[in-house]
């Protein structure tokens, strides 16, 4: 009979802000990120890996570096034998180094295509003070504030992902700004955010009267 009340997934944004990249690694104006299922479809890492094909074309120093679970062979056979030795396939890391691998990318691309109701890898990636592109499905706008915080390509469009990579990779004044944003935007998903946000939940609910429980005798 109440209203409902939506409250975010939570993140320990401190645990994020600092860390060192990945040895051998760190923003240098060329590189892609990717976390996440590859061997899931809605995941998008397909979009992301065709995608890669065209810019890898038209920038010879460009790199992607993959993490989580999933066949790396699988990765390889989309990518053209010239581009391999451009694309790194971690596989499952700790959390440690998740969080080395959000500092060790210019651009965090999330180009996953439905079933996401939230998108924790967008909070951690702002956290860490990455660029994020993320595919425009109604979460990850949300998330990323409609753009301000993060840019949005076409959901499931290779072509669009690819140009808006590109003009990240090509700004990075515009990166620095849209990290600064997710800074800020992210905030309001750190956990003593959400936890506050829960404990007055509980506290209407209580003073209400809404959601006593009587025991039958």
């Amino acid at each position: 009979g109440g209203d409902a009340v939506l409250i975010p997934n939570g993140v320990t944004v401190s645990r994020y802000t600092d860390a060192e990249p990945l040895d051998g690694w760190g923003p240098d104006g060329a590189t892609i990120g990717f976390l996440g299922r590859m061997d899931e479809e809605r995941k998008g890492l397909p979009i992301l890996l065709d995608a890669f094909r065209t810019l890898a074309a038209e920038r010879p120093g460009l790199k992607l570096l993959l993490a989580g679970p999933g066949d790396a062979k699988d990765v390889y056979e989309r990518v053209p034998k010239e581009f391999h030795d451009r694309v790194t396939v971690l596989g499952m890391v700790s959390e440690a180094d998740k969080i080395r691998a959000y500092h060790s990318v210019d651009v965090f691309c999330a180009p996953n295509t439905r079933g996401e109701s939230f998108g924790i890898v967008l909070a951690e990636a702002m956290a860490s003070g990455a660029t994020v592109l993320a595919s425009d499905i109604p979460a990850f706008r949300r998330v990323l504030g409609e753009g301000q915080a993060g840019a949005l390509f076409a959901n499931g469009e290779a072509g669009s992902l690819a140009r808006e990579a590109a003009a990240l990779l090509d700004a990075p004044e515009r990166r620095a700004k849209l990290a600064a944003e997710a800074l800020v935007a992210v905030r309001k998903y750190d956990w003593s955010t959400v936890a506050r946000d829960v404990v007055r939940v509980y506290e209407t609910v209580a003073t209400s009267g809404a959601g006593r429980v009587e025991e039958d005798l």
